[in-house]
């Protein structure tokens, strides 16, 4: 199972030994087509972003990585790992492809900082060391 990660689960990250733990191996890099927000969401240990579809297209892509659990029990354990507000959904990737990966329920982006404008959860991370 293909699942897209956009924060704390990206290559090199704090939550990325859940992927690795399950013998996920990473895919490729990618983008997401610009149809999507991401928000630095507050109060979260560690940071994570969330991800939100919109309706007006924003112009930016986001930074994401396709991860492969092999399987479907590991895939089911790691969902189950996933704290509301974020939500797994279908993320449409600049190349066409449909993949399953994080989302944000929108009621959690009340208050949070929209960091879209840097194109993915790793450039916000350096941005702030």
């Amino acid at each position: 199972m293909k699942i897209v990660v956009v924060g704390a689960h990206l290559s090199g990250l704090p939550l990325n030994f859940q992927l690795t733990d399950r013998a996920a191996t990473r895919i490729r890099a990618g983008m997401t087509k610009p149809v999507y927000r991401l928000f630095a969401l507050p109060n979260t240990i560690p940071p994570k972003p969330g991800l939100l579809r919109v309706a007006d297209p924003t112009g930016v892509g986001i930074e994401v990585e396709v991860w492969d659990i092999p399987r479907l029990e590991d895939f089911a354990s790691f969902v189950a790992l996933i704290p509301p507000p974020l939500c797994v959904g279908t993320i449409d990737l600049d190349d066409g492809e449909q993949v399953k990966g994080f989302l944000v329920e929108a009621y959690a982006t009340q208050g949070a900082t929209d960091i879209t404008h840097l194109g993915g959860w790793r450039k916000f991370v350096e941005s702030r060391t």
